[in-house]
């Protein structure tokens, strides 16, 4: 068995006597279904209404929390605490919590019934920019008032006192169409942001999250804009301006990407979302690349989550740091592994797209940074003026073998907000200052379809970026064109649905092992679901299996005191992929080998043709849900008195399959069927199925 306090966490402690450490539990100490269904409740109760939408949205139209949102057990964290750990940040999303222990304590939490796992707390590293151009000083704009501190709403506290202070923040004036854009005019043309705000989308109503060093709330491109909530999370207090701890430069880095998001200073620096409603998270700490700032990032997340965030917009990355023992592996960057990319997955499953610098590692293959390596996330490469991709920005793939970046935006000589001087600009380069561009773009194309799911917002930024036809991992899909993206078709994905049995992280003791999960729903149409079972050690596909509406599928037998691996990805007629939430684990016991139950008969589906009624042609699918094997199919057309007018399919086709079928609307020797009432009908091994459609000339 694995032991709790990991290999890593043992060298981390050797090496550094008291070291920062996740400690992950078994469970929530929930006793029953009462007591599960009570502590839902107060989950919801903690996030505000227009989070709760964001998530109905994602979630098909109806909000329901889950188990992730349930806090960890107050009692074990207590208990930690009562074994000499300093708590710092507790998780709900990863059910764990980040601490200072030394080797002696940290044995003491391993001998805790419900610690699953002891690792080691990586930490953070901006991606600073490689070079700043010279300083400038603002041009004056009649008009304008004095700078200092009197924005719109300046919460104290962690800015979740009460929702009556989000509302004062939402009552804050409109800001008007700039005029003149000053030297920010060339990095937002390049990726046609001043066309979007001509089209009238500036940002309104929409959340997005600032994750970055500290901020001057008083620069004259940022006294402006609109700001809801505020949160230190190396202080753990609710101001992220410079405080007496910090050191000088905190808050440059931070000022500087807020003021490429979302600035306002007429004739200087204009931002995309410079009508967004701006939350504050203050995560990295630049006296060092401490370990405790990993757990800023996720710590962020569910805060930006609980009040409503829509985008995040994070310059942060994790792979090579100070001490090197410590650092994660290429071989991590697979979308799953690094702790702060199961943040960044489970804050796009609820609804906020997250755009994330790819790091400035370049130009070698493979040297992006997490939680670049995020799937349905943003991750944001870095070109010049020229469109020419940047030396220094970090490239793909994943280790798995997945393209990134997603797109790119001017990330060298991009101009931003100077901290140390309100009334300063100048310009720097890295795909820190790319991915604010990026973030802000993404919330007016979320101003202008509020409806549309995360997938929904990066698939119509992907597929209308400028080498969306031969998508490579140094451009990934390219620079992106805001308007073209507001004003792509929608496109639609299968609903996200989540796994079921058995239940992550948990024991089964016989095989083979039943896999269970909920139901996804095309807004189209059917979907199947692909399985994929893969043992982790050694590392093996099991097998992958292709199934039409059915929710479950048996495995085969199981080796003994394994670990494996499964997911579910739902997959629509189009091909558009929705995995599931969350990629399930589960351990073997001491298993024998059990026979398999034979499968069942092949599930036949047939469904409405599509138009319904026709004028010239039209489509009939159907679904042969089972194991592969072929079976005899006929698809027929008939008139309302029986009569045949064309045989569109006779032979034998396999299961487990999606099938559409066309009909030209004409009958066997080709001539044109007349308007009226007709009748198609598929015999599928024994099944015998009809439905009627409606022809129109």
């Amino acid at each position: 068995m694995v032991p709790v306090l990991s290999a890593a966490a043992r060298t981390r402690l050797a090496v550094e006597g008291r070291a920062a450490l996740w400690v992950f539990f078994t469970d929530k100490a929930i006793a029953d279904e009462r007591a599960f269904a009570a502590a839902l409740r107060s989950a919801s109760s903690s996030l505000t209404e227009r989070a709760r939408e964001r998530r109905a949205r994602e979630q098909g139209g109806r909000y329901a929390p889950d188990f992730d949102d349930v806090p960890v057990a107050a009692r074990y964290v207590d208990a930690v605490r009562g074994a000499g750990a300093e708590i710092h940040h507790s998780s709900r999303w990863l059910n764990a919590v980040s601490v200072m222990a030394t080797e002696a304590e940290a044995r003491r939490i391993e001998t805790l019934p419900f610690v699953r796992a002891i690792l080691p707390l990586r930490a953070s590293r901006r991606t600073e920019p490689l070079s700043q151009g010279p300083l400038q000083e603002g041009i004056p704009v009649r008009g304008e008032g004095e700078t200092g501190d009197a924005g719109p709403y300046s919460p104290g506290g962690d800015g979740l006192e009460a929702p009556m202070l989000f509302d004062r923040a939402l009552t804050a004036a409109t800001l008007q169409k700039p005029a003149n854009y000053g030297v920010s005019a060339g990095q937002l043309t390049s990726i046609n942001v001043i066309a979007a705000h001509d089209s009238g989308w500036s940002g309104a109503n929409v959340f997005v999250a600032m994750f970055d060093t500290g901020y001057n709330k008083s620069h004259t491109a940022t006294v402006q804009v609109k700001r809801i909530a505020e949160r230190d999370f190396i202080f753990n207090d609710g101001e992220t301006a410079n405080q007496v701890a910090d050191v000088s430069t905190q808050w440059d880095h931070g000022t500087g990407t807020w003021a490429v998001a979302g600035g306002y200073w007429q004739g200087n620096l204009i931002g995309p979302a410079y009508n967004g409603t701006f939350l504050l998270a203050k995560t990295e700490d630049v006296r060092s690349e401490t370990p405790v700032e990993e757990d800023n990032w996720v710590a962020a997340a569910e805060w930006a989550d609980s009040i409503g965030a829509d985008v995040i917009s994070s310059s942060l990355s994790y792979l090579d740091f100070d001490g090197g023992s410590n650092d994660y592996s290429y071989s991590d960057l697979d979308g799953y592994t690094t702790t702060v990319v199961q943040g960044a997955n489970f804050a796009q499953r609820r609804g906020i797209v997250v755009a994330t610098a790819m790091a400035n590692e370049g130009p070698l293959p493979g040297s992006l940074w997490s939680p670049a390596d995020a799937e349905s996330i943003l991750s944001v490469g870095a070109v010049d003026a020229a469109n020419a991709i940047a030396s220094f920005s970090s490239r793909g793939p994943t280790a798995d073998g997945r393209t990134k970046p997603e797109v790119v935006a001017q990330g060298v000589g991009t101009f931003w907000a100077v901290a140390s001087n309100n009334n300063q600009i100048g310009s720097a380069n890295g795909t820190s200052l790319s991915t604010p561009l990026i973030a802000g773009s993404t919330a007016l194309v979320r101003e202008a379809h509020p409806d549309w799911t995360v997938m929904q917002v990066r698939t119509a930024l992907m597929n209308t970026a400028d080498k969306a036809g031969t998508p490579n991992n140094d451009f990934g899909w390219g620079r992106i064109d805001v308007v073209k993206a507001i004003y792509s078709g929608p496109v639609t994905f299968p609903r996200p649905f989540d796994q079921l049995v058995p239940i992550n992280n948990t024991n089964v003791s016989t095989t083979p092992v039943t896999l269970r999960w909920r139901r996804s729903v095309d807004p189209g149409d059917f979907v199947l679901y692909t399985v994929v079972l893969r043992s982790l050690s050694p590392s093996a596909v099991v097998f992958t299996k292709t199934l039409a509406e059915t929710t479950t599928v048996v495995t085969s037998y199981l080796g003994p005191n394994k670990v494996y691996e499964w997911l579910v990805t739902a997959v629509d007629p189009l091909g558009h992929e929705r995995p599931s939430r969350e990629k399930f684990r589960f351990t073997t016991g001491a298993t024998t080998d059990v026979a398999i139950s034979p499968e069942a008969a092949p599930r036949v589906v047939l469904h409405q043709n599509r138009p319904n009624p026709a004028h010239r042609a039209t489509e009939i699918p159907f679904t042969l849900a089972g194991g592969g094997d072929a079976i005899s199919v006929t698809l027929r057309v008939f008139d309302p008195h029986g009569r045949l007018v064309r045989t569109l399919v006779d032979g034998a086709e396999p299961t487990a399959r999606h099938y559409v079928i066309s009909w030209d609307g004409r009958d066997q020797m080709g001539r044109a069927a007349g308007s009226g009432i007709y009748y198609y009908q598929l015999r599928a091994g024994a099944a015998v199925l009809t439905r009627r459609m409606v022809l129109l000339r």
